[in-house]
């Protein structure tokens, strides 16, 4: 019974912050990190609380991009194109039933397909060593890195960024690395203050400056009958709905690539399926295919980020940093091979995702009126509030000015990064591979070609080239660094230059 209170609890919470404009679920799990301590005796307990949270979120960003024209967050904006039209035409009932179905449609199938199957998915970890989790985290590097950024340089300044973010504390020999004489740093640097820093602090603040004012636009008919038409739009295009999904699904899979990425190519998929000629209202003017087309893809995007997470520790948004480093306060490692073993960490998984979809789907359905009452309130009422939770959350470290002015510095780099499309995704992923990419490199030579490597040691004295040659029997690795050079290759060749996603 337990369960099903925070379960619940973690939903009405997502859908609360969810509601608020450009929040977003990296921001409604930031300001709950605090909290941690109270699930450390029961962590599956706070896992199904997280993952209720991120469910829900999802689902409630839609509903403000929909009905103000503001996105919920950067992975909802491509249901703005054509649901806000819908809006304001007077069909937000109907927008909403579109939303609704879609999201919850998506949300279960692909969390029951996902954290049931973990186990499974689970086996491929038996494949790797060393030299593969170095491939698989270059890949990984590459893919946040190129594939969703214009500019390349901009991407390994990112890049680079990360991976000192990521150094600083000590090495594998207890040195002080990175630090710049500051004892503080010693440590290292938590991943809640870099997401705060990045992500948090930096929409917050562009909030401000934008003095965001939301207002749903006045609905005409019955609300019951609109939304019932929506619902109906969902089971005619059905192929579409799922085509969204399974857009989002995938490129969730790739660190740092899904998100907006995935909701923009879903709709572009959606567009592209159907001829201009045949819609009775075109795309990005309000038609219900566009909506429903993409909206699917943000639920279906933040169940598949959880994957690499999951199997190797790499977090594939920030979300998922978020929910391992809260996963990591509560002892609990998400990355780690045993856990996947653990029949209760995947059904605490599924059953938090899929609670909280089905359950935010119901409460949208009977609580629209209150929806609409909370998006009526002034941005700088809920950002200040949101603002002095995530201090106080940041401030759980060590309590000192340290705490402030470490999350100040971040605060500063993440609006310089947003400023100047910066990717924040590659620094992230970089930042959590960092320490792993270190180990394991050292780790790769010294088992092929330089056997005589120790900590500390930087000469190539006792380098064997023959012997590294050897790596060849690892043909996981090989593919990885063979599609690492071919995404930097043509991202410097590609004329389309992609997305901004920062």
């Amino acid at each position: 019974m337990e369960y099903v209170i925070w379960a619940l609890i973690g939903t009405c919470y997502g859908m609360l912050v969810g509601i608020i404009p450009i929040a977003g679920v990296t921001t409604a799990l930031i300001t709950v990190f605090s909290m941690g301590a109270y699930f450390m005796a029961d962590p599956y307990l706070g896992l199904v609380f997280l993952t209720a949270i991120v469910a829900s979120c999802a689902s409630a960003d839609s509903y403000t991009s929909i009905l103000t024209g503001i996105p919920g967050a950067s992975t909802t904006a491509a249901c703005v194109i054509d649901g806000y039209p819908m809006a304001k035409k007077g069909q937000a009932a109907r927008a909403m039933g579109i939303a609704i179905a879609d999201s919850t449609f998506n949300g279960v199938v692909f969390a029951a397909l996902t954290f049931f199957l973990l186990p499974y998915y689970g086996k491929v970890i038996v494949l790797f060593g060393r030299p593969e989790f170095l491939g698989f985290m270059m890949m990984a590097l590459a893919c946040v890195g190129f594939v969703a950024s214009k500019n390349v340089f901009l991407s390994i300044c990112a890049i680079i960024f990360g991976l000192c973010v990521g150094m600083v504390g000590e090495d594998v020999v207890s040195n002080p690395r990175l630090t710049f004489g500051w004892e503080y740093l010693q440590n290292g640097i938590g991943m809640v203050v870099l997401l705060s820093g990045l992500f948090g602090v930096p929409e917050l603040l562009d909030g401000f400056r934008r003095k965001l004012k939301s207002a749903a636009p006045p609905m005409e008919g019955s609300y019951w009958a609109g939304l019932k038409q929506g619902f109906g739009d969902v089971r005619k295009h059905w192929k579409d709905m799922m085509r969204g999904g399974l857009i989002g699904f995938v490129t969730g899979l790739l660190p740092g690539v899904g998100g907006a990425v995935g909701d923009f190519l879903a709709y572009g998929a959606t567009k592209a399926a159907h001829k201009e000629k045949d819609q009775e209202v075109p795309f990005g003017e309000g038609n219900p295919v566009g909506l429903l087309g993409c909206e699917g893809a943000n639920n279906a995007q933040k169940v598949s980020s959880m994957i690499p997470a999951c199997l190797f520790g790499i977090p594939a948004a920030p979300f998922a940093a978020m929910v391992m480093a809260i996963c990591m306060y509560f002892g609990m490692e998400i990355g780690t091979p045993s856990l996947l073993d653990d029949i209760n960490f995947t059904n605490s998984l599924a059953f938090g995702y899929i609670f909280g979809t089905i359950g935010v789907a119901l409460l949208s359905i009977f609580l629209y009126k209150w929806i609409l009452k909370v998006l009526e309130v002034p941005f700088w009422i809920y950002a200040t509030f949101i603002l002095a939770v995530i201090i106080y959350a940041n401030m759980q470290y060590t309590g000192g000015w340290e705490d402030l002015a470490l999350l100040a510095i971040l605060s500063a780099i993440g609006v310089v990064c947003k400023t100047f499309n910066i990717s924040r995704p590659a620094i992230l992923v970089a930042y959590v591979v960092a320490f792993k990419i270190d180990e394991y490199f050292w780790g790769t030579l010294q088992l092929y070609g330089y056997k005589q490597w120790k900590p500390g040691l930087t000469s190539m004295e006792g380098f064997r080239w023959g012997e590294l040659f050897s790596i060849t029997n690892h043909p996981i690795f090989i593919v990885c660094i063979i599609i690492s050079l071919g995404i930097f290759i043509n991202s410097l060749v590609r004329k389309d230059k992609g997305l901004d996603y920062t």
